[in-house]
Formats: structure tokens, C-alpha cells, sequence
């Protein structure tokens, strides 16, 4: 069954009674609203980084410093961010930070970013198949040598940069 979205006009206003479904979603539709979240372990800040599958068609075997995804029909952007942490990697936020937000026109999104803070096991991330094989948590003082010498995917890496201030 194909996700159904809600549909938003370019400045973010709900369009009531309008909906968009993934199968059929153009660039020539309504915008649509995507999470994403950057997610902490409250221990010691380190940083979540899932390896993509190397089935992936774009950026097999990266490394991505975010879960998340569209927001389904209904769901509030933060109620998207709780349920795409728990299908991508089986874990929930103790505490959840709106970043900020911005908008593609080229790809009619709108984006709704996040920083979330984790208590539970380190341990305790779930795969998803087919688009996760791996992860490791890096602490802020290792990530300017995580990001040299792994293969980060591309668009993270200024925004990794900027909310670690690592461009001194």
C-alpha cells in the first residue's frame, strides 16, 4: 500500500482535503513535509551514524548522520520523528529539539530537522533491511576525523560542521 502525505502549499499552509500519494508524488504536485533527526545519546553526546546498505542506489555503504523520512497523512512532524526512529532504528527520544526548517522547490519538500537526545543502550539499534547494515556512535571530539576518513553522505557534512562549530 502506498503512503498517503498531506499536501502543503509553497509556504507551508495545509491544504485541507488534499493529499498526495508517494506511487504518483511529481515535483509538478503540492509540497510534502520530511523529517529528519540527528540523534545524541544523552551519555556523552556522541553521535549516531548508520552505514547504508551497499543496496542502496544512492550512497551505498555511507555513513548518514540522520533518520527519518516523509510525514504520513494526519501526523504532526514530531509524531513523523517518533515513528521514523522506531522503523529505522528502533530506538525513542527522551527529549527532541527543532533545529530548523527549510524548503526544496526543486523537490517540493518541506523539511523539518531535528536534534533528538537518546538514553537507551547504545547497543539496542534495529536494522532495517535493505537500507541499514551498520552503525557506530562518535563522540564530538572524534568527528572531525570520522568525517575525513569515512565516507560521509555529502549534503551532512556542512551540517554536521556548523552544529559542532568544526569549521575553525
Amino acid at each position: 500500500m502506498s503512503e498517503i502525505w498531506d499536501a502543503y502549499d509553497k509556504d507551508r499552509n495545509l491544504l485541507l482535503g488534499k493529499s498526495i500519494k508517494r506511487d504518483t508524488f511529481s515535483t509538478d504536485d503540492d509540497y510534502h513535509l520530511v523529517v529528519e533527526v540527528l540523534l545524541l545519546h544523552e551519555d556523552d553526546n556522541s553521535v549516531l551514524f548508520m552505514k547504508r546498505s551497499p543496496e542502496k542506489p544512492s550512497f551505498p555503504d555511507y555513513y548518514e548522520a540522520t533518520a527519518g523520512g516523509s510525514a504520513l497523512q494526519g501526523e504532526s512532524s514530531e509524531q513523523a520523528v517518533h515513528r521514523e526512529l522506531l522503523e529505522e532504528i528502533g530506538l525513542t527520544v527522551s527529549r527532541l529539539q527543532l533545529f530548523y526548517q527549510t524548503t526544496e522547490d526543486k523537490y517540493h519538500m518541506h523539511f523539518d530537522k531535528y536534534i533528538g537526545w537518546t538514553k537507551e543502550s547504545k547497543e539496542a539499534i534495529s536494522y532495517q533491511e535493505g537500507e541499514t547494515v551498520g552503525h557506530v556512535w562518535v563522540k564530538p571530539q572524534d568527528l572531525p576525523t570520522f568525517l575525513k576518513e569515512e565516507k560521509i553522505v555529502p549534503s551532512q557534512i556542512e551540517e554536521l560542521n556548523i552544529l559542532f562549530n568544526l569549521n575553525d
